[in-house]
């Protein structure tokens, strides 16, 4: 835009957008860079109040006594004042809310335009119409017209962290986009507002917002011009709408009337939305919903709760979805339903991560006198949280009442899984699967004894036993989860996909289970797992965003730090170490607070390992003391083994990284974890290890079958026998797999082995190559790496090696470089020998290999 109407000719543009897409924003911008450059630009503001005066927006360049009117005079006076054009180009004029200009002021800004007097700005808004002139001006082809979109979920992060000026949690990031609606606007105050405040702040390198919203009078004045020109019943229906409940299209029409919501629906104030066979009307901006509530007074608060309790869809949803309703179900005036209402409404809440809402639900239904099924959800809820105390206190207290079968497996569940993973009493935990009849309870018992280290075999067979004979989803569903887990580990990848299958469609038919959040969580990790695992690593990133985006669809929750966890340890996987550790760092945030599913050591090892191959050893070692802390998880040890390894490495100190790496697979190996074995193994390998380590690695390639494997078996292999030209057919092949950094490292020791053997051209070849792989992850350092011997040519050497490779002789190279012909001679010898060749003759092919 500025180079159109900062040009010597007067050219005009039309900037349109929705309120709070930053119209105003961008022509101030273009206002302040003009004038730095000496142009003139006169600023107008319309407004409702003004546009009532004839002559008033332009009043200030039409100062001619009588103009009156007049729109001949007007226009001789604006010319006048505005002058001829200056050496510097014509005059800008910006008009900012010119869809609000009365008709002579229209008039004179069209012709404005028409004549070039001026080059022009106008910002419009989408949400109503412009005056015709000014419409003309862009479908008339007289002034350029720039859209400008709502932010994106991108653009806001992007903002938020050059703003903020470092990482910031992608629920914070997730959550100001949806609160701000993608308004530039509405996010600049709710940043500025929640840093005044706290609610925004940095812990760890990690910038966190707490959602919630403070109404300062700031964004209530912003949200009122927003919403500006509402009529009495728009304004009743836009209230009626944000007391919290959504209503069915049909109900907000009977409520209101057809003109209204028509009208509210073409101003985008209102949205319908198709998320059940019926279409449901909801308010479209979260804050104009926040502020239309706190605005309300507290009489007609109430009597819109009555009318919308007397709905169609909210009787319906009462009777088979109440957590729709539930802020009807909180309310004090509102409806009366049933206790199991409540109850259900709280299972429900906690199924769909809402556990904040689940505890309120679940102390609304036990203020009405004690349940089993509601201090499970209350209990659950408070897990979740990270309120383990609180939650075996509820679920203590809950088992010693009388309890019929379903119910009293549901509250076993939750309390197992609360000894656990909350509170660390793994043996309790166990004792009470051991105690319990239900099969869901002893499915959800292999569960937890994989995670202490028991056995995958024999966990396998007892899950065959339980589901073979079950037709219970929440059975299937836990088993699913423990077989998911257990064939994962064991390398039986095509097996634990189809058991994943199968639990996801238990999941689905018993989601309103209480503990079906953390099925979930823990199934979603476990099919992770498999594709990690076996190097599948595309499928395994299709999945991390699917559950990535899954859980910011959610309330946040700790499966937030679940999916951040998937995302950061396929990210490592794939040798992207710097963005590995921005959601490492995030999991770690989340699930130090509330860890469900007992993943918080995993991410911890993780971390460590991440911040060994960015040649951290300071932040490696303070991940892997957290992660060596006691923990009732103990599937994870060879992990925490291999991050030892990784950081012993990073400290230069061989024979331990060596040694670690060793110990990592022998652990894994007793645990039956074939894949984290050949990882290790490989590992060990890596770091100059061989022997045994091959034929182990062969055996696992052939047992397992996967291709990652067998890369594994080979780069180990050619490492012992000196083949660069195996280790460089092995890297290709982890570039292929995505396993970058894996790539890079099988480069680098391509380079010795071929350097070792004389064979200088393929060497600068393969250090190039590893370089650039270990570039583009980050900066990857890895003893291989740190290895290479220096073969990329210096900025001097390359600009003399093109030239040369064009055939332009010595003497010109020395003249155009102003160098001495010696220099160039040195220059050239130096490039010879880093590029493995005798003479310019093979020079272009090898700077064609070195890029």
């Amino acid at each position: 835009m500025l180079a159109t109407v900062g040009g010597t000719e007067a050219a005009s543009v039309v900037v349109s957008g929705q309120p709070g897409a930053g119209r105003t924003r961008l022509a101030q911008e273009v206002k302040r860079e003009l004038t730095a450059r000496g142009r003139r630009v006169e600023w107008i503001t319309c407004t409702r109040a003004i546009s009532a005066i004839p002559l008033g927006t332009f009043a200030h360049l039409v100062p001619t006594v009588g103009a009156g009117a007049d729109l001949a005079a007007a226009w001789q006076a604006l010319v006048s004042t505005l002058g001829a054009d200056r050496e510097d180009g014509p005059a800008v004029v910006v008009v900012d809310d010119a869809h609000l200009l009365n008709d002579l002021c229209a008039a004179l800004a069209h012709k404005l335009v028409s004549t070039r007097t001026a080059g022009v700005v106008l910002t419009v808004s989408d949400a109503v119409p412009a005056p015709d002139p000014v419409d003309a001006l862009w479908k008339d082809g007289l002034a350029a017209r720039i859209d400008l979109a709502a932010l994106t979920r991108q653009h806001v992060e992007r903002m938020l962290e050059a703003a903020l000026g470092d990482l910031v949690d992608s629920r914070t990031c997730e959550s100001l986009w949806r609160t701000s609606r993608g308004s530039a606007v509405l996010l600049r105050e709710l940043v500025a507002d929640a840093r005044t405040t706290g609610h925004l702040d940095q812990a760890g390198g990690l910038w966190r917002w707490d959602g919630v919203v403070a109404l300062t009078q700031r964004l209530r004045s912003v949200v009122r011009a927003q919403l500006g020109g509402l009529s009495p019943a728009e304004r009743e229906a836009m209230e009626l709408l944000a007391v919290g409940v959504p209503l069915e299209l049909a109900d907000l029409v009977t409520l209101t009337s057809a003109e209204v919501v028509a009208s509210l629906e073409r101003r985008g104030l209102v949205l319908v939305e198709q998320v059940s066979p019926r279409p449901v009307a909801i308010v479209a901006h979260p804050l104009h919903a926040q502020v239309l509530r706190a605005e309300l007074p507290r009489a007609a608060a109430d009597a819109f709760r009555r009318r919308l309790a007397s709905a169609s869809s909210v009787q319906r949803w009462l009777r088979e979805d109440p957590v729709r309703v539930s802020a009807l179900l909180l309310d004090a005036d509102g409806p009366r339903p049933g206790h199991g209402v409540l109850t259900r409404a709280a299972a429900q809440a906690n199924g769909r991560f809402d556990h904040d809402l689940a505890e309120r639900l679940a102390r609304s239904a036990l203020a009405r006198g004690p349940d089993v099924a509601a201090c499970t959800a209350l209990a659950e809820s408070l897990r979740w949280q990270g309120r383990h105390p609180e939650a075996e206190q509820v679920a203590g207290q809950a088992a010693a009442l009388p309890v019929p079968g379903p119910a009293r497996e549901a509250l076993a569940v939750t309390r197992v899984l609360n000894l656990c993973y909350g509170l660390g009493r793994v043996d309790d935990a166990l004792a009470l699967t051991a105690e319990d009849p239900g099969d869901v309870v002893r499915a959800v018992g292999v569960v937890l004894g994989l995670s202490a280290g028991a056995p995958l075999r024999s966990a396998d067979l007892e899950l065959e036993r339980l589901a073979g004979g079950s037709d219970d989803p929440r059975v299937l569903v836990w088993a699913g989860v423990a077989r998911t887990t257990g064939l994962a580990l064991l390398g039986s990848v095509p097996e634990a996909l189809v058991s994943a299958t199968a639990g996801w469609t238990a999941l689905a038919a018993s989601d309103t289970a209480t503990e079906s959040s953390a099925a979930c969580a823990a199934l979603a990790f476990g099919e992770l797992m498999a594709l990690e695992l076996s190097g599948r690593l595309k499928q395994h990133e299709a999945k991390m965003d699917e559950l990535h985006e899954l859980a910011m669809a959610r309330a946040p929750s700790a499966l937030d730090g679940v999916a951040a966890l998937g995302l950061g340890c396929g990210l490592l996987a794939a040798g992207r170490p710097v963005e590995a550790v921005g959601w490492l760092t995030e999991a770690a945030a989340t699930l130090v607070h509330s860890d469900p599913v007992g993943l918080l050591r995993l991410c911890r090892a993780r971390q460590a390992q991440a911040h060994a191959l960015l040649g951290d050893p300071t932040r490696a070692q303070s991940a892997l003391t957290a992660a060596r802390a006691p923990s009732p998880v103990r599937v994870f040890d060879p992990e925490v083994l291999l991050a030892a390894s990784w950081l012993a490495a990073a400290e230069h100190r061989a024979d331990d990284a060596g040694n670690k790496a060793v110990a990592a697979a022998s652990l894994a190996a007793r645990l039956g974890q074939r894949p984290v074995e050949a990882r290790a193994l490989h590992t060990a390998a890596r770091l100059g290890r061989t022997g045994k380590i091959i034929d182990r690695l062969h055996e696992l390639s052939d047992e397992l079958g996967d291709r990652l494997l067998r890369a594994f078996a080979a780069q180990a292999e050619a490492a012992a026998s000196g083949s660069g030209e195996g280790l460089d057919e092995v890297a290709s092949e982890f570039a292929e797999l995505g396993a970058q950094g894996l790539a890079a490292d099988a480069s680098a020791q391509a380079a010795e082995a071929h350097r070792d053997a004389g064979h200088r051209r393929q060497a600068s070849a393969s250090a190039a190559c590893a370089n650039s792989l270990a570039r583009s992850g980050g900066g990857i350092r890895t003893p291989a790496l740190d290895g290479i011997v220096s073969y990329e040519l210096t900025e001097r050497e390359r600009e003399v090696a093109t030239l040369a490779a064009q055939g332009v002789k010595n003497q010109e190279i020395a003249r155009r470089l102003v160098l001495s012909v010696r220099t160039v001679e040195t220059h050239l010898g130096r490039v010879y020998d880093k590029l493995g060749i005798s003479g310019r003759g093979a020079l272009r092919d090898a700077l064609i290999t070195q890029q």
